[in-house]
């Protein structure tokens, strides 16, 4: 991928998703529906700062509070970019020549290694969206009464996001035995969405 998702207009990634292309796919996509959702949580909380009814003590817990959502929303943005750039590779290790036992197997080799790394990143969507909701959750009661529906609204997406994160990495799971710290990573991710709803 020679550019970031991030410098595509909206309506460029618009039409990029919904054209045949494979990328951008489920998991960059679930990354930026959850880079969206936490941004709704840190407008309420700029929001409530700017505000000058916020005492100080709120002020300073939500001032520590947004560094972790930009931290958060760090790792999403990376993320978004990673996701495309490691299905890119798993594409290109199908498209390997397999014209004699040694390139097959080397084939075979590279699309396990691609798998897995393909399979992680959007495990790392998943995770980085549900840290966000528990940073949502941390701030609701802190945010002005009039913007905590940004708040619930942005936990909507990252919730959402989550799944849809799950769902990507579930297609690579199934194919991949042999890598239950994957397995596992992924039922603590579901278990913990349930957990939210």
């Amino acid at each position: 991928m020679s550019e970031s998702l991030w410098d595509a207009t909206g309506d460029e990634l618009l039409r990029r998703t919904a054209s045949s292309d494979p990328t951008p796919g489920g998991g960059s996509i679930s990354g930026v529906s959850a880079s969206l959702g936490t941004a709704l949580v840190l407008m309420a909380i700029d929001v409530t700062l700017a505000s000058p009814r916020t005492d100080e003590d709120t002020a300073a817990t939500l001032r520590e509070a947004r560094e972790r959502g930009e931290a958060i929303l760090g790792t999403l943005r990376t993320a978004v970019d990673a996701d495309v750039e490691v299905f890119e590779a798993l594409m290109a290790a199908y498209r390997m020549p397999r014209d004699d036992d040694a390139e097959r197997a080397d084939r075979s080799a590279a699309i396990r290694v691609e798998t897995v790394v393909a399979t992680v990143a959007p495990l790392d969507v998943a995770d980085a969206a549900l840290e966000a909701v528990a940073f949502s959750v941390a701030v609701e009661p802190l945010v002005k009464a009039d913007v905590r529906s940004d708040v619930l609204a942005g936990r909507d997406l990252l919730l959402g996001a989550a799944r849809a994160a799950l769902r990507t990495a579930d297609v690579n799971l199934a194919g991949l035995d042999g890598e239950p710290a994957l397995h596992e990573r992924r039922q603590r991710a579901w278990d913990a969405i349930l957990t939210a709803l």
